[in-house]
Parts: structure tokens; C-alpha cells; sequence
């Protein structure tokens, strides 16, 4: 009887064939998620977008109340590092339309917001926001603001209605150009 002993290989690594292989399929399924991580984090850029907005806003109207003082608010696009940013300033008397017997508006922000990379507002037509010692708003702060990233198609909004400074948040709706408080 004839023993057959063969010598058994033993596999030392990955031939090149595999690991090939592997590097298409990793290839594959990053191609396919970068995108939509990119666009999670747009939409997440808008969301801290109108919270910005919408703090500044609610800090404003406390700050007037707190101090008993008329406060104002205006949105100011700035060149931050290079990058044209959103902010959110304090109107000084030096601004067009103030003079200085109306007063100087410090406090009225703890201090400035700068709003994310790429995050747009549309402020439809609002130039200043002004709360008076009540936190009423007058009626050239009414209006929608719309917050937007042009890589993303969510568009927030806050919407400031009627004369007591009623703050509203949601989703833009540009079918009926409305905001729709979710």
C-alpha cells in the first residue's frame, strides 16, 4: 500500500487578484456614500444656519426687553478668511438711515454670528430687524428669511409675524412661498 503524502501549501497572504478586488468594491460604496454624506452635511450647515439666525433674532428681542432699550439688528455679508460669510451685527448709529440722536446699539448682541461655509440668506426685503422695549417688532421687520446652501436643496426659514415678534421656524415652501413651521 502507498501512503501518497503530499505536502500541504499554506497560504502566506492575498494574491493580487484579491486584493484588486477589494479595492473596487471599497471604490464602489465610496463613491457612492461621499456624496450623500456631503449632502447630510449641507443640510446640517443649513439647520445650524437658521438656529444662528434664529438665536441672534430671540437675543435681541430679550436684550431690548431686559434693558429697556429699542434694540437692532442687521445681516451683513463679510469677507471672513478669505470666504464671503454671513454675519448678524448690531446696527451702529453710524449705519445709513441711523443717526447718532437714535443711539447706539450695543448689548443688543453678546456678540456677532457668523453663519457656516456657504449658508445664504435671503432676506426678503428685511434690512433690520428692530425690537422696541416690549420685544415688539415694527412692521418693516416683518417678513420671511429664507436659509439656504446652494450644494443642497433644504431651504429653512423663519418667518417674523406680526407686530409682537412672533418667531416662527420651519421649511420653505416655494410652491405657495410660505414657511411651513414644522
Amino acid at each position: 500500500m502507498l501512503l501518497y503524502n503530499v505536502r500541504r501549501k499554506v497560504n502566506q497572504g492575498f494574491t493580487l487578484i484579491e486584493m484588486m478586488v477589494v479595492v473596487i468594491i471599497i471604490g464602489v460604496i465610496a463613491s457612492i456614500a461621499v456624496p450623500n454624506f456631503l449632502g447630510l452635511l449641507n443640510q446640517s450647515r443649513v439647520k445650524d444656519g437658521l438656529a444662528q439666525v434664529e438665536g441672534a433674532i430671540k437675543e435681541a428681542q430679550r436684550q431690548a426687553i431686559r434693558r429697556g432699550k429699542t434694540c437692532k439688528i442687521k445681516f451683513v455679508t463679510e469677507t471672513i478668511d478669505g470666504k464671503s460669510r454671513e454675519t448678524i451685527n448690531v446696527v451702529e448709529s453710524t449705519d445709513t438711515g441711523e443717526t447718532v440722536a437714535a443711539g447706539f446699539y450695543n448689548g443688543c448682541l453678546l456678540e456677532r454670528r457668523i453663519l457656516p461655509v456657504g449658508v445664504s440668506l435671503d432676506l426678503g426685503g428685511i434690512e433690520k430687524i428692530t425690537f422696541t422695549v416690549k420685544g415688539n417688532t415694527d412692521s418693516d421687520s416683518d417678513g420671511i428669511i429664507r436659509v439656504s446652501h446652494p450644494q443642497t436643496t433644504t431651504v429653512k426659514c423663519l418667518q417674523i409675524a406680526g407686530l409682537l415678534g412672533n418667531i416662527l421656524t420651519g421649511d420653505y415652501d416655494s410652491g405657495t412661498t410660505s414657511c411651513k413651521v414644522s
